[in-house]
């Protein structure tokens, strides 16, 4: 049987494929762009199809000394604010997702209090000064462990694994620490990888607070260091000489703006199986 496809389907593709093309086409760019040798990136306007191959602009990335450390900056910053904030917010879900349990409701209550009203930018940076991050790269990530949405979805998380199990193991004397390390946080891989990824992002592409509490820049993340070569004026040589990949403020952009997407996206492969599962669940129960 011929399947039949009306105006709407047909008006409904070309819309998703308008849609898709706008995505990927300034992402598709700046591949093309960080690839180019000088003379293509001069000679053509869209960079839709690549017309030459060079790594000049990530050799140029790589010789840079700042470029490196920055890297290395986000990378410890990221590793250890996602580690962290995955360990507090589940414990803190942990103790909220017990019923049982005498001042619970307080504690939620006050938790949901904080994701509805802040103290401010003014009284955040005070904050920070006083405990003595200010130019660490502590300041990157301490503030920012726990996120109530995230401790929200784990605690809905929770309450769905069958009480069974952790009955089970009281039986068998274990404890409330040693339950949630061997049986809770191993049946809980979907809503940890899912709020794993989030916390990576977010870490990895901030660049405000590097901004608010670093001075030094060799603290400076790769987020900030590319938020600072995009607003800086770099004059590009236009006389007669040879002009080379690496100096050209454009394609050194791109290859930076690569460098800065490429480690998500080979991430989000490993847990996108988790994904869907683990948002959709935590949302679930309120």
């Amino acid at each position: 049987m011929q399947q039949k496809f009306s105006w709407f389907d047909i008006v409904n593709y070309i819309f998703l494929a308008l849609v898709c093309f706008t995505t990927f086409y300034p992402f598709w760019t700046q591949v093309v762009i960080s690839l180019s040798t000088a003379e293509t990136y001069y000679g053509d306007w869209f960079h839709i199809v690549p017309k030459s191959f060079s790594l000049e602009s990530y050799q140029a990335c790589v010789k840079d000394k700042q470029v490196v450390r920055s890297f290395l900056n986000s990378v410890i910053v990221t590793t250890a604010g996602t580690t962290l904030s995955l360990a507090m917010t589940t414990m803190a879900a942990y103790f909220l997702s017990k019923n049982y349990l005498r001042g619970r409701n307080v504690i939620f209550f006050l938790f949901v209090l904080t994701y509805f009203i802040s103290g401010g930018l003014i009284p955040f940076y005070l904050v920070v000064v006083k405990l003595g991050m200010r130019d660490s790269l502590l300041a990157l990530f301490i503030p920012s462990l726990i996120n109530v949405y995230y401790i929200i979805l784990m605690k809905n998380y929770f309450q769905h694994l069958p009480a069974s199990l952790e009955e089970s193991a009281k039986l068998d004397g274990a404890s409330d620490i040693r339950i949630l390390l061997r049986i809770v946080v191993p049946t809980s891989k979907p809503i940890m990888a899912t709020i794993g990824l989030f916390v990576a992002v977010q870490f990895w592409n901030d660049w405000f607070r590097g901004l608010l509490f670093l001075t030094s820049n060799k603290l400076y993340p790769l987020s900030l260091y590319l938020r600072f070569f995009l607003s800086a004026h770099m004059s590009q040589r236009m006389g007669t000489e040879a002009i080379t990949a690496s100096q050209i403020p454009g394609m050194l952009r791109a290859a930076i703006i690569m460098i800065t997407i490429v480690p998500i996206i080979l991430v989000y492969p490993f847990i996108q199986r988790h994904f869907v599962k683990g948002i959709m669940l935590g949302a679930v129960k309120a």
